[in-house]
């Protein structure tokens, strides 16, 4: 899921969409964390935005994961553009 993550934007609708609350997205953003890979979690952690904003219950408290992978992220360019979607997704940054 997380190499398909460019897909995970509100209003697109398809199968990987459909599987997606199936998938064990909580548990692959907690892996990736522990292993240090911080661009597959960012890419993980705007599934579960997505999911959280459609009102599917997530596992996990999203915004304190999202500022962690801000501030040990490494601060790449697709990180922190999978972390503004993230944030915008779940209304922690106003529309600009």
């Amino acid at each position: 899921m997380g190499q398909l993550s460019p897909l995970a934007l509100p209003g697109l609708d398809g199968p990987v969409h459909r599987a997606a609350p199936r998938c064990a997205l909580a548990r692959g953003a907690s892996r990736a964390l522990l292993r240090r890979d911080h661009p597959t979690a960012a890419r993980i952690v705007r599934w579960l935005a997505l999911l959280a904003s459609d009102g599917v219950p997530v596992p996990l408290e999203l915004p304190p994961l999202i500022e962690h992978l801000e501030l040990l992220g490494g601060g790449g360019p697709r990180i922190a553009l999978d972390l503004a979607i993230a944030r915008r997704l779940l209304a922690l940054e106003p529309s600009a």
